[in-house]
């Protein structure tokens, strides 16, 4: 009997039901997913872009250099790699991410149950496990929003470094071989590089691995001598991912970095980790994530039975499902809650755990019942489970996924109401939003940057600000709208007529201790002009300088002292007059 598969159960199964089984989780995939592919961009793509990533400052090559190296500081490479390609290919059209989002999780599903199959040796524990994962409420935000790339592409690379080594190991087994080969043990690294490259999540895989062993292929006494081969020949594997994920967590943890110097990050007590992990493990129940009644005794107590039916069945692929659900989402236990999608690995253990339950509670409904009934309740019970998990999550995440949809049409109907109004804009550009109906927050400045391709650009929001600006306040914004949905220009500090032409008699460009206008249509008048310095992505403040036209209109004002670079004229106000737009040709 080959010891990586359950007692008395057989690995191989029928050819036709497998294919089938991977056509029924496609579909249902499918049906169940296909309206993510209208999702558009959330606040937290715009910040990875404009903010994780740094998009305008930094290139592909060295994107690409990072996921190489992969101890960097910096964030996620891998999903850096994913940004940097769609959107210089596709720009600020959010359907070539959610094709991408969706098509790596298909994948994941498929290889979730030839993992399960692996693990457990079952083509009912294997369907049963994938189905769970195919719709979870865990999955939810994975769906709807393609700034969850890092867990999809965690999940992918993570998931088949632990098939690729039980495949291997089980191979080497029929062979008398203890280790992987040493091209093995190299692939293995970089699926375990890839893995961190797309999140810090992957730093449990050693963890996974040496787990398969012990589970798996476990030694054969527990004497030192034995341990310490055990260690060193089918541990091998295990040591040298963790020779690659200590340092790569070190340099996250202990230097500058996106991910290091976020607070949300911040490890916290043993109390509140407690609390996170009865939060998650409610959720995994179908609970409330945020409002779960599960309590830290009801926890264990719960971890503790499933233990025990673990070992009392004496199934390998439980006690692996178990273990691997507590290893991997104690470390996300450590830090502030987040939405369900940090589950998306541990989904891996309770939804292994789950499928092998059903599949030893089947083999005793089967040997319970009539012999001439065994197939049919063998192909109706499974059937019938799958269904109702698939009824489940369907009423789980009705309501859910209709407020994610109708959160972001809103999003995108303001986008698209702006893009309207104004189809292009100055670079650096500063805009003032009177009365946007959409919730504060800075997914509003993200977007418009985004969908502007300026990274520049200042979007002030008046709900999100200390006082409303007025008077001579609003010379510092060069658009004002309001209207709501129906977005419109106000003027605000001017009066409806044209902008004024101010030429520039040399470029405004360079610093100096001043520079040169000249304004035809106030000549040999007092003039009040609004000026803004620029340089590069980085905008000065807008001063004010009173100046005396001579009488060609010509004048030479100092220069705004807090001026980066490019200086530009942006209003101009003749005595006793209201601010007009300035128009520079």
């Amino acid at each position: 009997m080959n010891r990586t598969t359950e007692p008395g159960k057989r690995y191989r199964h029928a050819r036709p039901a497998a294919i089938a089984s991977r056509i029924f989780l496609a579909v249902y995939f499918a049906a169940s997913s296909f309206k993510g592919l209208g999702a558009y961009f959330t606040q937290d793509d715009g910040g990875n872009l404009l903010i994780a990533h740094k998009y305008w400052e930094h290139s592909l090559a060295g994107v690409l250099g990072s996921a190489l190296s992969v101890a960097t500081g910096a964030y996620r490479p891998l999903g850096g790699v994913y940004y940097f390609v769609l959107y210089r290919l596709f720009g600020f059209n959010p359907l070539p991410f959610r094709i991408v989002c969706l098509a790596l999780m298909l994948v994941n599903v498929l290889l979730a149950f030839a993992l399960f199959r692996r693990l457990s040796g079952s083509l009912e524990a294997a369907l049963l496990g994938a189905a769970i994962i195919v719709h979870h409420p865990a999955v939810l935000e994975l769906l709807y929003s393609s700034g969850t790339i890092y867990e999809i592409l965690c999940f992918l690379f993570y998931s088949l470094t632990v098939r690729c080594y039980l495949a291997w190991r089980q191979a080497g087994q029929r062979a008398g071989r203890t280790a992987l080969s040493w091209p093995q043990l190299a692939g293995l690294l970089a699926l375990t590089g890839c893995a961190l490259d797309s999140k810090e999540m992957a730093m449990t895989l050693p963890g996974a691995l040496l787990l398969v062993e012990l589970i798996y292929f476990p030694p054969e006494s527990r004497s030192w001598r034995e341990a310490a081969r055990f260690l060193w020949c089918q541990g091998r594997a295990a040591l040298a991912a963790a020779a690659l994920v200590v340092p790569t967590i070190a340099v996250k943890v202990l230097t500058h970095n996106p991910l290091g110097d976020d607070p949300r990050y911040a490890a916290h007590s043993l109390r509140a980790t407690l609390d996170t992990a009865c939060a998650y493990q409610n959720f995994l129940l179908y609970g409330d994530l945020y409002g779960g009644r599960l309590t830290a005794p009801g926890l264990l107590a719960l971890w503790a039975a499933m233990a025990v039916a673990a070992v009392a069945l004496r199934s390998r692929p439980m006690k692996f499902g178990l273990c691997f659900l507590i290893g991997s989402v104690l470390p996300v236990c450590l830090f502030d809650p987040r939405g369900g999608y940090v589950l998306y690995i541990p989904l891996i253990g309770w939804a292994l755990y789950a499928g092998a339950l059903f599949s030893r509670l089947l083999d005793g409904l089967v040997l319970l019942a009539p012999t001439r009934w065994g197939a049919a309740v063998k192909f109706a019970t499974p059937a019938v489970s799958v269904a109702l998990v698939m009824h489940v999550h369907s009423v789980k995440l009705k309501g859910y996924s209709v407020l994610e949809r109708n959160g972001q049409i809103r999003m995108r109907r303001f986008i698209e109401g702006l893009r309207k109004v104004h189809p292009q804009l100055p670079p650096g550009s500063s805009l003032l939003l009177a009365d946007d109906p959409l919730p504060p927050g800075f997914a509003v400045l993200f977007l418009v940057r985004l969908a502007y391709a300026d990274p520049a650009l200042e979007v002030d929001r008046v709900k999100m600000l200390p006082r409303i600006p007025g008077g001579d306040a609003l010379i510092q914004y060069d658009y004002v709208l309001a209207g709501g949905w129906e977005l419109r220009d106000v003027r605000g500090v001017s009066d409806a007529r044209p902008p004024v032409e101010v030429r520039s008699l040399r470029p405004l460009g360079g610093l100096g201790d001043g520079y040169s206008a000249q304004i035809p249509e106030y000549a040999g008048q007092t003039v009040d002009l609004a000026a803004r310095g620029r340089s590069g992505d980085r905008s000065g403040r807008t001063t004010v300088a009173r100046c005396k036209l001579d009488s060609s209109g010509r004048v030479t004002p100092a220069a705004p002292r807090d001026s980066p670079g490019a200086i530009r004229i942006r209003w101009v106000r003749p005595m006793g007059g209201n601010w007009m737009a300035a128009s520079a040709d």
